[in-house]
């Protein structure tokens, strides 16, 4: 990737410890994203300019002058640290110049977030900080931007002429669900695509025999005409092929297969690897979860952890089990887990009709009772005549 230009001012400049680096990662690329590459300090990004033996006069001649907004990530490791100590001296110092300034919108130059434990000398107690932690990335780039624009109101005029390439909808794009209905799974994935989402995971869970994989079939079906949105479906279930499996998920990717390795996860690390570094929209279902064996470990790991600071990335995971959100640093980017139950009588008589116009709701409770349920066969019973 290239290396970002230093320009004369940041538009936003991040204070942080690196114990909160995945969380503020996130949030900082989501605001680079609305502001425009090179527009926003962190220091990883410029490495190339801080690496020295004056990396701290540089930290503090950023902070201190060389910003509109300073955001002070505020957690207990930040107030004792020796680095980030330096670079809230250089802060404290703004604070004091601001506090006096003539141009009152001066004064708003510094935003404490909160994105962990613990308190930061200098920072007072009647001090509001927001908490971020149980924001989306999405939400803290929001906030952090309606500071940004009571220093420079002509902001606006700023990120649209920002480059912008292929990005999730604002809206819930119309999709066709030609199945019957399913426990708000049609409503939520709806949300999950679209690009102020609170949550970029879907978790569908059911017994065994409620519908899930159809659901997970349907939603690949809409996205796939969908030009912008790259998609892949994993169904764990059918794992003795890998490579025909592996094969089937890259396909509408974008991306190259990665070679043959016994290890699953091997590979789809290198997917992922290329995902990230053409950072489009993209969705990935995995489905029949409760199969993913070695599996599980990546994509609780690694995938979802990957979500915090992957604003282009879109997960749907659909199983009898999903990954559990309790302490997990991903929990924030979750979305409520649905539980999917079988659909009633009424349901499979509104889906049957759509294909058989003389049917009858006894036939189909009929149908229900002899099926005991069971979604796969009653898709194929009411559905279109083959």
């Amino acid at each position: 990737m290239p290396t970002r230009a230093v320009p004369e001012r940041f538009l936003v400049a991040f204070s942080l410890a690196g114990e909160q680096r995945e969380l503020v990662l996130a949030i900082a690329e989501a605001v680079e994203n609305r502001l425009g590459r090179g527009s926003v300090f962190l220091d990883e990004w410029f490495e190339h300019y801080i690496a020295g033996d004056d990396a701290d006069l540089k930290l503090q001649e950023i902070y201190g002058r060389r910003c509109e907004l300073a955001v002070v990530c505020v957690s207990e490791r930040y107030g004792s640290k020796p680095w980030t100590q330096a670079e809230h001296q250089a802060i404290r110092a703004r604070n004091m110049k601001c506090s006096a300034a003539a141009e009152k919108r001066e004064r708003d130059a510094i935003l404490p977030i909160r994105v962990g434990d613990g308190e930061v000398a200098g920072i007072l107690f009647n001090a509001i900080v927001p908490d971020v932690r149980g924001r989306s990335a999405a939400e803290s780039a929001e906030l952090i931007i309606a500071r940004l624009h009571l220093l420079r109101p002509d902001l606006e005029a700023l990120s649209a002429s920002a480059p912008s390439g292929p990005a999730w909808p604002k809206t819930p794009s119309p999709l066709s669900w030609p199945m019957a209905n399913h426990s708000g799974a049609r409503e939520a994935f709806g949300q999950l695509l679209t690009s102020n989402v609170l949550g970029r995971l879907l978790r569908i869970r059911g017994v065994s025999e409620t519908g899930k994989s159809h659901i997970t079939r349907q939603m690949l079906a809409n996205v796939l005409p969908v030009a912008d949105i790259a998609c892949g479906r994993f169904d764990f279930k059918g794992t003795t092929d890998m490579d025909r499996e592996v094969r089937a998920f890259v396909q509408d990717l974008g991306v190259t297969t990665p070679p043959s390795t016994p290890r699953l996860h091997e590979r789809f690390d290198q997917i992922l690897d290329a995902l990230r570094q053409r950072a489009q929209p993209t969705l990935l279902i995995f489905d029949t979860y409760e199969m993913a064996g070695e599996a599980q470990q990546w994509v609780e790991k690694s995938l979802l952890q990957s979500l915090i600071r992957a604003t282009w990335l879109r997960v749907v995971v659909a199983g009898q089990q999903v990954p559990d959100a309790t302490g997990a640093v991903w929990a924030a980017v979750a979305c409520p887990v649905v539980q999917v139950e079988p659909p009633p009588p009424a349901d499979w008589y509104d889906y049957g009709k759509r294909h058989r116009p003389n049917l009858k709701l006894t036939d189909v409770e009929t149908a229900c009772d002899l099926a005991r349920g069971k979604a796969s066969l009653l898709a194929q019973l009411l559905g279109p005549a083959a």
